[in-house]
């Protein structure tokens, strides 16, 4: 048997029972890191292009890992450029790293190794690249950027407190693998894009010379060809300024003339 408490009318109405209207409103459920990641995959994969990519990689990663800058060094065989950054003070100290031609971001690339620095005013690996770091102690992190085996840039964290990553969690190192290959997808496809304009545009390069000469695609081509070669300029850009003027570069209206009096077979 259960008895009332002391004091307790049993005939006395209970408590009001909260209704649609009073009850508190719940509040929505945390999204998990697996959610995010997910997102940030369908968000990389939809940015029409190699740099859109980047940036939305860099904008998600200091949101999730809770970092304060971060920046992206990309490899085209042995030379590193800047690829993108959240802010104009990364960028230049990225640029000031490439110059000093060492550095966290610069080993990370080179070894395919992340390397962690707890704090920069206590850093002694790189002498000519921490008397560039302002004395103020930071934390940097940097991440190779590998895909289908080859290492082909690195993702630099930085932290404005000394000590703010931990070298053994396993976060920013997974995020940087969905960066890289997202990235190196996307640099694939703007590189098959670029073939593409370049061929349509060598393309009709070539189509105007055989007409203005009355030659075959071949030694049209070849004038092509020649003017790359002389004026140390890529094939695409030589027949883009045809293009865009009429003309070939360089020498312009002077070997127009020379190749309409006869020259072309100077050209052979």
């Amino acid at each position: 048997m259960t008895f009332p408490a002391a004091g307790h009318d049993p005939q006395a109405p209970g408590p009001a029972q909260p209704n649609s209207s009073t009850r508190p409103h719940s509040r929505p459920a945390p999204i998990l890191d697996e959610d995010r990641l997910e997102n940030l995959v369908v968000e990389l994969h939809e940015a029409p292009d190699m740099q859109q990519t980047m940036d939305r990689f860099l904008a998600f990663a200091v949101d999730f890992l809770t970092c304060d800058h971060a920046t992206i060094a990309l490899r085209h065989r042995t030379k590193i450029t800047p690829g993108a950054a959240t802010d104009e003070a990364s960028h230049a100290a990225l640029l000031a790293q490439l110059d000093c031609g060492e550095g966290p971001c610069l080993t990370a690339i080179s070894t395919g190794l992340s390397v962690l620095v707890p704090d920069s005013a206590r850093e002694t690996r790189w002498p000519l690249w921490t008397s560039h770091v302002t004395p103020r102690g930071r934390s940097i992190f940097a991440i190779p950027l590998t895909a289908a085996n080859a290492t082909f840039g690195a993702l630099t964290l930085t932290g404005e407190q000394p000590h703010s990553f931990d070298a053994e969690d396993a976060k920013a190192p997974r995020v940087a693998t969905y960066g890289a290959v997202a990235i190196a997808a996307a640099r694939q496809h703007d590189s098959l894009v670029e073939a593409v304009y370049a061929g349509q545009c060598i393309g009709q390069a070539v189509g105007i010379l055989r007409e203005r000469f009355n030659i075959d695609d071949n030694r049209a081509f070849d004038i092509l060809k020649r003017y790359s070669q002389h004026s140390n300029t890529k094939l695409r850009d030589v027949a883009q300024h045809l293009l865009d003027t009429g003309q070939l570069p360089a020498t312009g209206r002077k070997l127009d003339h020379n190749l309409r009096a006869g020259g072309l077979k100077n050209h052979r």
